[in-house]
């Protein structure tokens, strides 16, 4: 009997079967370093784009801070207007009601003719027109 001494295991590079053979069996490397493998510039690309979407959003939030105190600064500018006119106004003489000229009588609308009375029949055409008697 003979007995048979195998080396280290290594195991195939695609142990599990696909169940789809649309979709491309398990990459050496993805087995290797674990299921979170990607590729380094999709990674790096995807970081890239949510930092310059942060920073797009505070840029936003900083403008909209601007233009609130912009609000808030016109709004009080405003009311110091309105008061410093509401002192310098003059007082107005009272007005005068005049009364309204009596309603003006109303026009009578003419009478709508009735509508013309359409027959299917042509007028009659006399014998001596027809152009079998001419």
């Amino acid at each position: 009997m003979q007995i048979h001494v195998a080396g280290p295991f290594e195991p195939p590079d695609n142990p599990l079967p696909t169940a789809d053979p649309a979709i491309a069996p398990m990459r050496r490397p993805c087995m290797e370093r674990g299921c979170q493998y990607r590729n380094r510039a999709l990674v790096y690309g995807g970081w890239l784009l949510a930092v310059l979407d942060l920073l797009a959003n505070v840029a936003i939030v900083h403008d909209w801070v601007q233009v609130s105190r912009a609000q808030a600064a016109a709004i009080v500018e405003r009311d110091a207007l309105r008061a410093e006119l509401a002192v310098r106004q003059v007082p107005r003489p009272p007005v005068v009601a005049v009364p309204a000229p009596p309603p003006a009588e109303p026009v009578r609308a003419r009478p709508r003719p009735g509508p013309k009375s359409v027959s299917d029949v042509p007028p009659p055409v006399p014998e001596s027109e027809k152009w079998w008697n001419r």
